[in-house]
Parts: structure tokens; sequence; C-alpha cells
């Protein structure tokens, strides 16, 4: 009778104990997927300080943030990132998170010639191990996902990208099964690129777009950014005709219907990961709203670029101030953003 007794309460420990050890695997592999609340926020450079931060998050009531580091690998072999620059991403890394802000990081290794990045097997093995290492310190952590290229471009990422995106993926999985991955198209993260793009077949990745067209009128082109003659800053208006043909919410959301598109052809989810327009563009806050306003409509996230960053697209500085740099205040576009901020959902 005491042998049954005895046999039966070990059982019973087996069974709570094995009950436990499951229970803490879920935990620990328990997903971290994108969130549910629509995100809102803006980009930022990994040199942000802390008070910048806590304005963003505490007063402006922002709810994420897309960090951006361009040329995160040496362009030379062995192609290692530095360690004050990896010390750079994860400490802005680290102030984001502990502000409560859904950090989106991401980086590129050569961003003014891919085909470089791309024609060497090398660099992107290093690219892949600096993706292993950031997993391997965040993946015990929530409130963070990992955009794996900003903008891929030129002619070898068409061909290339989705194959690598893939393989960075697979990388990021050995590690880290839990936190949201987020992929771009080629030709720079445009909308029209999620032609040449497949998903990777990762459950929990995300599909990212960028947008700044026409480019024109939101970068002030005049054989560079931010040189257009007076004439021409005048005539680039919108709504109105640009780069010949007219611009206005309707053509910005046939833009954002290329990425829809893909979106219901794959049944993923997408972000709008950088938008803008230069401040003193001649409707500019109009293009702004515009766009947003498209993005909302098809319950879209989105990370405006940027916050106390490109003095163009500060959104701070004076909208009348063209091509100055200003002292930051309550500006149209601050208060803007600050409504759509508010938003609930």
């Amino acid at each position: 009778m005491i042998d049954a007794m005895e046999r039966k309460l070990k059982m019973h420990l087996i069974l709570v104990l094995l009950c436990f050890v499951f229970s803490a695997s879920l935990h620990a592999q328990a997903p971290h997927p994108w969130p549910v609340k629509t995100l809102r926020g803006a980009n930022i450079n990994v040199d942000i300080t802390e008070q910048d931060i806590a304005h963003y998050a505490r007063d402006w009531k922002a709810n994420s943030v897309r960090i951006l580091i361009n040329d995160i690998t040496a362009e030379a072999p062995p192609y290692l990132p530095g360690e004050q620059t990896k010390k750079k991403v994860f400490d802005c890394i680290d102030l984001c998170l502990r502000y409560g802000l859904y950090t989106i990081f991401s980086c590129s290794a050569s961003f003014e010639n891919n085909d470089k990045f791309f024609g060497s097997e090398g660099w992107k093995t290093r690219y892949a191990e600096f993706w292993k290492e950031l997993a391997r310190r965040y993946s015990g952590k929530g409130g963070i996902a990992y955009d794996l290229m900003n903008e891929p471009h030129d002619s070898l990422a068409r061909s290339q990208w989705s194959e690598y995106a893939t393989v960075l993926t697979r990388a990021i999985r050995e590690i880290d099964s839990v936190h949201t991955i987020v992929v771009e198209p080629p030709d720079w993260g445009w909308p029209n690129g999620f032609a040449n793009l497949k998903p990777t077949g990762d459950r929990n990745t995300v599909y990212s777009f960028h947008f700044y067209g026409p480019m024109d009128y939101t970068h002030q082109r005049n054989n560079g950014h931010m040189r257009t003659t007076e004439k021409q800053w005048r005539e680039r208006v919108y709504p109105g005709q640009l780069e010949g043909e007219y611009w206005d919410k309707a053509r910005l959301n046939s833009i954002v219907r290329k990425a829809v598109e893909f979106r219901d052809r794959y049944n993923v989810k997408i972000w709008c990961g950088e938008f803008g327009a230069a401040r003193w563009a001649m409707g500019a806050d109009r293009w702004v709203t515009d766009f947003i306003d498209v993005l909302e409509k098809e319950k879209i996230g989105w990370a405006y670029y940027a916050y106390r960053d490109w003095y163009p697209m500060d959104m701070e500085m004076d909208p009348a101030a063209r091509n100055e740099r200003t002292p930051r205040s309550e500006t149209t576009f601050v208060k803007l953003f600050r409504s759509y901020f508010a938003l609930e959902n």
C-alpha cells in the first residue's frame, strides 16, 4: 500500500516537473510578434541623446522608433564592424527600449555601392555574423525588430536580395526564434521594388517600404539634393504637376497600392519605414498629411524621416526657412505628428 502511494506521489511530482519545464520552454520561445497597435514614430540616428529620447517618448508620446545606421561593416577585409560603432548601436537600442519604445533597428553594409557588397561573399558573411551577434544580445529581450538592410539597391540587389534576405533570416533564427524580422524590397525600398522581392517564408517577418516621390520635390533636387533655384522652389508645388505627372493624394495612394497588393498576395504584414519631404517644399505639410492618411486608411504603421537628424526633414525646424538650420520649436509639423501619436489604435 505504501509502495503504491509512493509511486503515485513520484508520478505526480514528475508530471508537475514536466509541466513546469514545458511551460518554461514555451515562455522562453514565446514569440514577440509585431505589435497589434499601429506603430507611429520616426527615424533616429545612433548619436541621439537620452534627453532627445525622453522628450520623444514622454512629451510627444510616440510608440516606436527606427534606428538607422548605414555602412555598419568595414569596406575592406576582414569587413568587421568597429567596436565603437557597435557600442553606439547597442547603447542606442538599449536607450530606446528603456523608454518603452518599440524599436526597429536597421543598417546597411555599403550604402553607396550595393553592387560592391553583393559581389563579395566574404563581406556578406561578415554582415550575417554581425546580425547574429546582435540577435544573441537581444534574443531574451522584448520590444525589438530586426530590419535586415536599409534600402537595398543597384543591379545585383534585384537578383540577389531575396535569396540573401532568406540567408540572413536563417542566420538570425539560429539564435533568436522570437523577434520580428523586417525585409525591405530592392530598388531603394520603394513599393515598386516588391516586384523583385519574394517572401522569405519566415512567419514572423514584416515587409517594409520607403517613399519619397517625386524626388525632385521631396529632396528639392537640382544636380544634387536641396539645390533648387528660387524659381524651381516656387514652381514645385504639391498638389500639382511634378516631374511630368500630376501628384496628389490619389497618386500617392496608387504608389502605396503596390505594397498593399504584395501584402494581400502573400498574406503578410507591411510597414512604412521611411517617408518625408523637405520641410520648406511648397505644400510639404499637405504632402505629409496626404501620405500619412493613405497609410492610416490601409492600417499601415509608419516611421517619419526623421527626428532630430537630417536638417531638411527635421520637423522641429522652421518650415519657412529654406535650406537653413533653425532653432527647434513647436512647429506646425510637430503639432501634426503629435496629433497622430495621440491616436489610440
